[in-house]
């Protein structure tokens, strides 16, 4: 029994659908399905829902903002209490997320600073610089389209949600499913009309100056992105308008969304005396591919860590590719077994240095080859200086 309580526990708050942010998706895919890592690792996987769109975003006046991230906090909790009769170690809780997951993953930082139950953060393709948000206003008002395409609209408060939570779900997700997605800074990234709002206690408003004041969880953390994030994007926003993006779109798209947030992030940590890597993934295989071309896009490095695409697509995997998968997942449990020294120990992974060219960037599956190789502050760092980064990029 001593040595299955020092296995490490990881919790995944990982969203199941990677475009349309805390707006639709849930656990029950097989792309999410922990069972392979928890064979390949000593690891326990958790993924859990929360509620989501309107009815975990809902901007509703008289009622509590930001339900889908109390969800979350409520099922760490939870996770707290009773992942040690499952094995695992309470002192070795990770966080982790993709995309708006990783947005999730980093709010939580801040959220909690003084009560992160977590031991580190992982954070791929999202955090809390990548994305836009909506206004307490914006939320407020595809509330109120919502409450009147369903006949709830009245005066009294009250009485609206009342007749709102006497409507089939199935009515308000296709009332709400009716509120367009508002444009933002970037052809590739709308901002969903169901989205955390800043309010203060879960969601803040001013992330850039309680960043700079170190107001966050001091947790280390593996953050990073894939090399062709837009890969992913560029079909819904083919299918929403005809048209493909430029390549400086494309660029523009992966800095501010991407590639910058990340670097902010990692440089914010180190210089609070907290350890931060950062990686980027970059293979493409043919098992996982949405199109010819469609190279390393956003979510697709999942299907290395959950070492899953066979179970998704019915296609096999290369010997290739099922290496990268065991470095990966490796990887990935070595830094939940040891936040803060284990990618350094085990692997030799440089930490972020914060210092422009001096930084490091791990990479995964260049020229689908199952080995690292390391980029420079050329990439990351020097590039953003004028970059606008996407929270930011809009007024939405």
């Amino acid at each position: 029994m001593e040595a299955v309580s020092q296995l490490p526990s990881a919790l995944s708050l990982i969203r199941t659908n990677m475009n349309l942010g805390f707006t639709t998706g849930n656990t029950n895919t097989p792309m999410y399905n922990g069972k392979h890592l928890a064979d390949a690792e000593d690891v326990i996987v958790v993924t859990v829902n929360y509620r989501i769109n309107i009815f975990g975003f809902p901007g509703a006046p008289g009622t509590l903002p930001n339900l889908g991230l109390r969800d979350q906090r409520a099922a760490v909790e939870w996770l707290r209490q009773n992942i040690a009769n499952f094995g695992g170690d309470i002192n070795r809780i990770i966080l982790t997320g993709q995309s708006a997951g990783g947005v999730a993953v980093d709010y939580w930082a801040y959220t909690y600073k003084n009560s992160p139950i977590a031991a580190g953060l992982i954070m791929s393709s999202g955090n809390s610089f990548s994305f836009p948000v909506i206004s307490k206003e914006t939320a407020t008002n595809n509330w109120n389209a919502v409450v009147n395409a369903l006949g709830c609209n009245s005066t009294d408060t009250e009485q609206t949600l009342t007749c709102m939570r006497s409507q089939p779900w199935t009515a308000i997700k296709n009332a709400a499913a009716t509120i367009r997605p508002r444009p933002s800074s970037s052809v590739l990234r709308s901002v969903p009309p169901f989205y955390p709002t800043p309010d203060g206690e879960i969601v803040f408003a001013n992330y850039t100056s309680l960043t700079e004041r170190c107001e966050f969880a001091r947790l280390p953390i593996l953050i990073g992105s894939n090399a062709n994030e837009a890969g992913f994007y560029r079909i819904s926003l083919y299918g929403n308008t005809g048209t493909q993006p430029t390549q400086e779109q494309v660029n523009s798209f992966h800095l501010e969304s991407f590639t910058c947030p990340a670097a902010y992030q990692a440089s914010a940590r180190r210089g609070c005396g907290v350890p931060a890597w950062v990686y980027r993934y970059n293979a493409d295989w043919p098992n996982t591919r949405l199109y010819e071309g469609s190279g390393a896009y956003h979510g697709v490095d999942l299907h290395m860590i959950f070492g899953a695409s066979e179970d998704t697509s019915g296609l096999p995997t290369t010997r290739e590719q099922r290496e990268l998968t065991k470095l990966m997942q490796r990887a990935w449990a070595t830094f939940a077994a040891d936040p803060w020294e284990g990618l350094r120990r085990e692997f030799r992974w440089p930490k972020w240095e914060g210092r422009g060219e001096t930084n490091v960037v791990i990479e995964l599956g260049k020229g689908n080859q199952p080995r690292v190789e390391y980029g420079g502050g050329d990439q990351y760092g020097l590039s953003c200086e004028n970059v606008t980064l996407g929270a930011l990029g809009t007024s939405a």
